[in-house]
């Protein structure tokens, strides 16, 4: 006789008695004692008085959206701003009679720098001199002309007179009105010369060995003037030298505003357009940012490196950069949209998911998850999870982030 079915309960009895059981057509292990726990739940909140967020530092700022921009960085130096940067020749030749300025000093528009004994500046005042007397003369007898057609054109009405010396006469005044014209023009020329020899005119400021309080044909002294405002960077004669009008004699640059120029890599320059806003940094001046804009950007690439030159102007109103500074250039290229930048250290990786703390009372934080974007200069844009005008911790938010993982600490 078969017993299938006590055979089937025989053997179910025996595994059970030897610890082990079937399941799925195979033998498995029981469980070996009582189910882990689960972790505990994540508070959303964070109850911090106001003595502690003193002492955490906690900083709270509001969050705004603005237009995105990128920042392309490149090596940058500082040079001169080549539109403000002269050289200055003499007007004329001549011996030097005195230089009044040295390299780095400071100078005013119109400041004179040297004193010259010109050879022509004493011609141009003698040729004045001439073309004035000529010009008198000229008047004079024109004077004397109109009077005599004057007198004629009395006598041809008597009938004493024939038309012809009318006609004469008035031909003859003719000639002088041209002769006047002629010779003022003459007059005018040499006064510009003048100008251009002795531009500080009759009266040269400064020390009474060089004032021209009434200069005469014969004198030849004449000054040497600062277009602009600047520094004197070279000096290029002294006293007793002869000089002509192809000796550089001053080299003077205005430094408040400098050219900066940056290599920029060209997978940077498409966005970077005159105008953009940009920012020089210095290791002479750390923390120090000097702002300025984009000027030029070249049209070119360097072969050798594939960057392209941009030149940014730079305002230096203090005179803090110098010409062959190195530093980094940043320009801000704009994105085409906006959004919610915050300070890296405003997110915080809880349990692997970027958090930010927002202030919902002066004493209570509530952790919010968000999503993060682009990151740039020690920001980081959130692009889901945060409205703009919400208050967002900026610092401090480490502390509270240890103040909320505290309570999964307590529970375990």
């Amino acid at each position: 006789m078969r017993w299938p079915g006590w055979a089937a309960v025989a053997t179910a009895v025996l595994l059970a008695a030897g610890g082990g059981y079937w399941f799925g057509g195979r033998q498995a292990a029981p469980p070996s004692g009582p189910p882990e726990p689960a972790a505990p739940a994540l508070s959303d909140h964070v109850d911090l008085s106001e003595a502690a967020q003193r002492n955490f530092n906690l900083a709270v700022t509001p969050a705004t959206r603005r237009p995105m921009t990128h920042v392309a960085r490149a090596p940058g130096s500082v040079g001169f701003n080549e539109q403000r940067l002269a050289h200055i020749n003499p007007l004329t030749r001549g011996r030097v009679q005195a230089v009044e300025v040295t390299v780095g000093d400071r100078v005013a528009a119109g400041q004179r720098l040297a004193v010259i004994d010109a050879l022509d500046l004493a011609e141009a005042r003698h040729q004045l001199s001439g073309a004035q007397a000529a010009v008198r003369q000229a008047k004079a007898e024109a004077d004397a002309a109109r009077a005599a057609l004057g007198r004629a054109e009395v006598l041809v009405r008597g009938g004493a007179l024939a038309q012809s010396e009318v006609d004469r006469r008035r031909a003859t005044l003719a000639a002088a009105d041209a002769a006047v014209t002629t010779r003022a023009t003459e007059a005018e020329h040499w006064a510009e010369m003048l100008r251009r020899y002795d531009p500080t005119g009759p009266d040269l400021p400064g020390d009474d060995v060089f004032r021209l309080s009434a200069p005469t044909p014969s004198d030849a002294r004449g000054a040497m003037l600062a277009p602009f405002a600047g520094v004197v960077m070279a000096v290029g004669a002294t006293p007793g030298e002869l000089v002509d009008t192809n000796r550089k004699f001053f080299t003077l640059a205005d430094l408040s505003v400098l050219w900066v120029y940056g290599d920029l890599p060209g997978a940077e320059l498409a966005a970077v357009r005159p105008g953009a806003a940009m920012t020089l940094l210095v290791d002479a001046y750390p923390g120090r940012r000097f702002p300025g804009h984009v000027a030029h950007v070249a049209d070119q690439l360097d072969p050798r490196t594939g960057t392209a030159r941009v030149r940014c102007e730079v305002p230096n109103p203090d005179g803090a950069l110098r010409i062959n500074m190195f530093g980094t250039v940043e320009i801000e290229e704009p994105l085409g949209r906006d959004g919610v930048m915050l300070p890296e250290a405003a997110v915080q990786l809880v349990d692997g998911t970027p958090t930010v703390f927002l202030r919902e009372t002066p004493e209570r934080f509530a952790r919010r998850v968000v999503r993060i974007g682009a990151r740039e200069a020690g920001q980081v844009e959130v692009i889901e999870g945060l409205q703009g005008g919400e208050l967002v911790v900026t610092q401090g938010s480490f502390q509270l982030k240890s103040a909320l993982l505290r309570s999964r600490i307590e529970g375990d």
